[in-house]
């Protein structure tokens, strides 16, 4: 089998495996997820945090944004860059609207987008990861594209969070050199730091 198919393949079988938690399991494990990255320094010290709207199943960290003193950024597809994300503020009173994959992103002026690399912690959505901080996403490469920057530089900002199910963390996945590696994993068992 190839590498494409291997990657499908594992990446099906950890949707459906997914897929079938309760949203009460959701709720439950997301929770404890969210009690872990609370703790940590990463986000502690970070003062500009983008995350996530889950869907299908995803792990839930919008929890988080009920900290004080941060200011919280949702991605957007960017109409500009196609196959990146840019990242809007987020509060209280935004709008949103589905997307062209039917995902809620914020209603937008061009003003409300901030660079990626102002953002000091961005909380990423995951199918898959190993412990060296390998990234399954959907197949996409949204995520990749938009921080493909830290490849090519030793700029440690922003850090980038993989936010995960247990079973997600897998004992090793096929890297591609376009892969931006995580700086952390949270799970609800654990907080990694990958070295």
């Amino acid at each position: 089998m190839d590498k494409k198919s291997l990657k499908n393949k594992l990446r099906s079988q950890l949707q459906q495996q997914r897929n079938s938690l309760s949203t009460v399991q959701q709720a439950l494990i997301a929770q404890k997820i969210c009690q872990k990255v609370s703790q940590a320094n990463c986000f502690r010290n970070a003062q500009h945090i983008a995350f996530y709207t889950p869907v299908k199943g995803e792990a839930n960290p919008l929890a988080l944004q009920n900290e004080a003193k941060k200011s919280f950024y949702l991605p957007v597809l960017s109409t500009a860059n196609r196959f990146h994300l840019n990242f809007v503020k987020i509060d209280k009173n935004t709008k949103y609207k589905n997307n062209i994959y039917a995902i809620p992103e914020p209603i937008y002026s061009p003003q409300d987008i901030i660079p990626a690399t102002q953002l000091d912690l961005v909380i990423m959505p995951l199918v898959a990861v190993d412990k060296e901080g390998h990234r399954m996403g959907m197949g996409g490469g949204y995520y990749d594209r938009s921080f493909a920057f830290k490849l090519d530089s030793n700029t440690g900002s922003p850090m980038l969070l993989g936010f995960a199910y247990d079973f997600q963390l897998v004992d090793k996945l096929i890297a591609e050199s376009w892969d931006v590696p995580l700086d952390y994993i949270a799970t609800n068992r654990e907080f990694i730091e990958v070295c």
